[in-house]
């Protein structure tokens, strides 16, 4: 919870309250008894920070690709989040905050950051060690496939008619993102990496909505540090368990990578994303965020060869659609 001279955090919030005291007894946290309704009018600064994560995010995925070329793959996942941690604790200790959430919160951010911090950069970055840099991250960002169900399924947040027509027009160019000509289905090592993403996808869907549950006391960057935290353990077991998996060639390109992941796209991304989900129903930033595999598949394209193809340029018309009609008021 906010110091006593410190404003609370200005959240959406549900209109049904209880109230909920922790296991001291000294503190409260609002909970929703019943489905959460919808709150006020978006803020427009919710649409930079979507705009900053997709171009950082989707830009990633060819750079993870050359990277883990010298680098073993869960070694390179714990060096960002090491490097991560590394410039999140000195700023949050410089400014006066704690480094620990707010009791009653940690348990549900431990959880929040095991599925969609953890889960999703080792599901991911092991599909991407198999997979293709623009096939892995259009797998890995079906995201809004599983945001609905799930979501629905954890905590029931109303969709109205317009989101699911949007999300209909956006998953069905999903789909034909994923023809057979962009993703070998008949190789039972790409079969794996396949699986590995969708699942690395199934757990930031997770994570996000067991995130949107609740209303925050926590500050972000708090919430940032400690799920990057938590994140470490199961990563470092991971990376000591394939420490034979090869050898680590530190080139210039490598290093800078490494930097680039820790400091932009999981220290910034992660506490902007916790920032998003704040504003806006995971479904909903779910599909802004179906802007980043396109992105990512059009870098890679670039970088490392491909063809661009009417079924790609048919399935990017059918994503943006999707986005416009989920977002209209």
């Amino acid at each position: 919870m906010p110091a006593a001279n410190e404003p609370a955090l200005d959240l959406p919030r549900p209109r049904v309250y209880a109230i909920i005291l922790d296991q001291a007894g000294d503190t409260a946290m609002d909970a929703s008894e019943h489905m959460v309704s919808p709150g006020p009018a978006r803020p427009a600064i919710v649409y930079f920070y979507l705009a900053v994560v997709v171009l950082s995010w989707s830009a990633n995925w060819p750079l993870m690709k050359l990277a883990i070329g010298d680098i073993p793959p869960p070694l390179f996942v714990l060096l960002r989040l090491v490097g991560s941690l590394a410039l999140i604790v000195p700023a949050l200790m410089a400014s006066g905050n704690g480094l620990l959430p707010q009791r009653g919160e940690r348990l549900t951010l431990f959880w929040v950051g095991q599925a969609q911090v953890a889960g999703f950069l080792i599901l991911s970055i092991v599909g991407l060690s198999i997979v293709p840099a623009g096939r892995a991250i259009v797998l890995a960002y079906t995201m809004p496939l599983w945001a609905i169900p799930v979501g629905l399924f954890l905590w029931p947040e109303p969709i109205g008619r317009k989101g699911l027509i949007g999300a209909a027009i956006g998953f069905a160019g999903l789909v034909l993102f994923m023809n057979p000509n962009l993703v070998d289905w008949h190789d039972p090592r790409t079969l794996f990496g396949n699986g590995a993403l969708l699942l690395a996808a199934i757990a930031w869907t997770l994570g996000s909505c067991l995130y949107r549950r609740r209303v925050w006391r926590t500050p972000f960057w708090v919430q940032t540090a400690w799920q990057v935290a938590v994140s470490i353990v199961p990563v470092a077991a991971l990376a000591y368990l394939s420490s034979d998996s090869g050898a680590i060639h530190w080139t210039a390109t490598a290093i800078a990578i490494v930097v680039y992941n820790a400091a932009i796209t999981t220290a910034l991304g992660y506490f902007l994303w916790s920032k998003i989900l704040s504003m806006m129903p995971a479904a909903t930033a779910g599909q802004v965020m179906t802007l980043t595999p396109i992105g990512g598949f059009l870098l890679s394209t670039w970088l490392f060869g491909g063809t661009i193809t009417a079924a790609i340029v048919a399935s990017i018309a059918l994503i943006v659609a999707g986005i416009l009609v989920t977002l209209m008021p």
